[in-house]
């Protein structure tokens, strides 16, 4: 599909405009930058002492879709918890920093705050590498008194904001903010507010929830539309468009809210009203980082249909948000409005190449 740009530039007007809240699990992703040359020998361990020159805090998973709300110029906030910790206070700040209303969320002291340590070494040949991650989690499932208090949060917060994003990382069931408790609660939502758009990332889950719009990658879809036909996942792959198709359509007949599928450098495609639809990728010379890459695209589709935007409009603009922020290296990337337009462009000119 061509997008006219006035069409373009009138969805992205409206952002400003657009409230959108987005539910999950908030990370803090916590760099510590270090000098090899400064290191110490400890006398107490014999063993290198590393010397942190700087500390780095901000937000993660599901915190890097509000990054990307508040870079596109979206009245963003969050649902979900952080520990009573300092990595909390961090997280926090983080968020409030770029913009982010925290009203909804609930500092606990039943809970650690989900931290992603990421240790980055500047080495004597001043090349920098980064060192084994350490990460911080919650290794047992929630209280059922945060889970009531997360179902309350979601049930005030969906009639404030056009949209709700959800994004669900963790991997045990019910150790981090979604459980079946709250998406069961989402899904009954979402079928009482038909005007609301809540859109589900979900790496493990993707078959609990109804009612719902789907994003996922390839990898995703083919588990989720498995585990509802009971068939084999390796099925669908014979060919990734056709198995794209395929999954889509499965998920829509559930689902019956739009569906959104990534293909990485294959673009992205969808389903909506049982019509599918296919955006090639856009092609990309030299590196790229795909961390957060899908993080980006949820809040560019999210945000660009509580905007006014269509399903296959949305889908447009998430794969031009993609493919921007892959090719900024080393962090989770961001695209703004100016962003969106230029690769608009370039995207354009690039199919009509393919043409």
């Amino acid at each position: 599909m061509m997008m006219e740009t006035r069409r373009l530039d009138e969805i992205l007007e409206n952002f400003s405009q657009t409230r959108v809240s987005v539910l999950g699990d908030f990370f803090l992703d916590l760099y510590i930058e270090m000098d090899r040359s400064l290191s110490e020998f400890s006398i107490e361990t014999h063993k290198e002492a590393f010397q942190a020159v700087n500390l780095r805090g901000q937000p993660g998973a599901a915190g890097v879709v509000n990054n990307n709300l508040s870079a596109l110029g979206a009245q963003h906030a969050t649902i979900g918890y952080i520990g009573h910790d300092g990595n909390g206070y961090t997280l926090r700040n983080a968020l409030a920093e770029r913009g982010a209303d925290t009203t909804h969320l609930i500092e606990t002291m039943d809970r650690f705050t989900p931290t992603y340590t990421k240790p980055m070494m500047k080495e004597l040949d001043g090349e920098h590498s980064e060192l084994n991650r350490i990460d911080i989690v919650n290794r047992s499932p929630n209280p059922d008194r945060l889970n009531a208090a997360l179902v309350n949060h979601l049930k005030q917060a969906i009639h404030s904001y056009k949209g709700i994003l959800v994004v669900e990382q963790v991997k045990q069931d019910g150790f981090g903010v979604m459980s079946p408790v709250l998406r069961q609660a989402l899904s009954e939502l979402a079928g009482q507010n038909l005007d609301s758009i809540i859109m589900v990332d979900s790496r493990h889950f993707g078959a609990a929830y109804r009612n719902v719009s789907l994003k996922m990658n390839i990898h995703e879809a083919t588990n989720v539309a498995a585990e509802l036909t009971g068939r084999n996942p390796e099925n669908f792959t014979a060919d990734l468009i056709v198995a794209a198709e395929n999954c889509s359509r499965i998920l829509w007949e559930v689902q019956r809210r739009p569906i959104f599928i990534t293909l990485g450098d294959q673009g992205l495609c969808g389903m909506d009203n049982n019509q599918f639809f296919h955006f090639p990728g856009y092609q990309i010379e030299g590196p790229i980082d795909i961390v957060g890459a899908g993080d980006s695209v949820l809040a560019g589709i999210g945000l660009s249909m509580c905007a006014g935007a269509t399903s296959r409009e949305a889908a447009y603009i998430g794969n031009l948000v993609g493919s921007i922020t892959v090719q900024q290296l080393g962090t989770t990337g961001i695209a703004n409005q100016a962003d969106v337009l230029r690769r608009h462009h370039e995207y354009q000119q690039q199919l009509k190449g393919i043409k």
